[in-house]
């Protein structure tokens, strides 16, 4: 207990001082050229759900995002973004920094190209809303495939619609996938499809992915559902999410469902979690949370987990 006590001390600090240097950064705007540091910094107290976990220090996300844009003039912009992760570095790993993203495109009006390593399409699916996972949030992430190292990427964004195709190029190791994503919103529904192909090399067979999801914002309440399958040479991978929040002035309470059955797998899983959080008012980007999680496998114990997050 002494030293579950010290590690909640310890944490407490390090959140404290970051708390305290957080703000937003342009660091230089002239001439066409804007620069912008952003960060999100989310640490926490952990016990993940499972078999005798630890109670301890998570660091969830530990992220700085070097964001530059040039105005070329008529609505054109080029753009770039080079992110560094620390998550490892704090969890004592020898690597002091892990990369995370880069990439360069060119954007104009609401549509935009770029090519890197970034997230792809499929990345944009689900409803999933809880702060931690038991299973996978979804048949694409399931699979593993939501990034890529040698993507091309398109965004698509009109009035009604949003529409992001994405392709991994084949490189080292052979692999390659395509993705789109739709999502519309109307009348408060938001609608949402995304289809994956991935093939692991020229002799494997095709992944393919698909799925679809919706949302209905009430504004007292916030429902959503979405369903996924991937097909792996007739085995089968399907998955369903529900998701429920409602806010409370400052406070959002969230709670949600997670089924998945694989034909590789003798048993379905089903897993459930529940989370309370608070933003506050004076500054949107600093919020403090709880969450509670578990699921119906063997030998699992529920997980919980407190913590708080700074954007900027």
């Amino acid at each position: 207990m002494k030293k579950v006590m010290t590690k909640i001390m310890f944490a407490l600090l390090a959140i404290t001082m970051i708390a305290g240097g957080a703000q937003a950064a342009t660091i230089y705007k002239k001439d066409g050229l804007t620069y912008k540091l952003k960060g999100d910094i989310q640490i926490q107290l952990r016990q993940k759900a499972g078999d005798d976990e630890d109670f301890g220090v998570d660091y969830d996300d530990l992220e700085l995002k070097n964001a530059v844009s040039y105005d070329l003039g008529n609505d054109l912009k080029a753009f770039a973004e080079l992110d560094f992760g620390f998550k490892k570095a704090a969890e004592g790993s020898q690597d002091s920094i892990n990369f995370e993203e880069a990439y360069v495109g060119f954007g104009y009006k609401t549509y935009s190209i770029l090519f890197g390593n970034t997230d792809n399409a499929a990345d944009e699916f689900g409803v999933f809303g809880g702060y931690e996972s038991v299973i996978a949030e979804d048949a694409f992430d399931g699979q593993g495939l939501t990034s890529g190292e040698d993507l091309i990427r398109a965004d698509i964004e009109t009035e009604f619609v949003t529409v992001v195709l994405s392709h991994e190029l084949k490189a080292e190791n052979d692999e390659t996938s395509t993705e789109i994503f739709v999502s519309g919103e109307f009348s408060g529904v938001e609608l949402g499809a995304a289809y994956q192909v991935y093939e692991e090399d020229a002799d494997a067979e095709d992944v393919t992915s698909w799925g679809l999801s919706v949302a209905y914002d009430a504004k007292v309440v916030w429902v959503g559902a979405d369903y996924s399958l991937s097909d792996q040479d007739g085995d089968e991978t399907s998955e369903m999410n529900l998701a429920l929040e409602v806010p409370v002035s400052a406070v959002t309470l969230g709670a949600g469902y997670s089924y998945i059955d694989a034909d590789t797998a003798d048993d379905e899983v089903s897993a459930y979690y529940a989370n309370v959080t608070y933003k506050f008012p004076t500054q949107k980007n600093v919020k403090v949370f709880a969450e509670v999680q578990d699921s119906d496998e063997d030998d699992v114990d529920p997980g919980f987990l407190v913590g708080m997050q700074l954007k900027f």
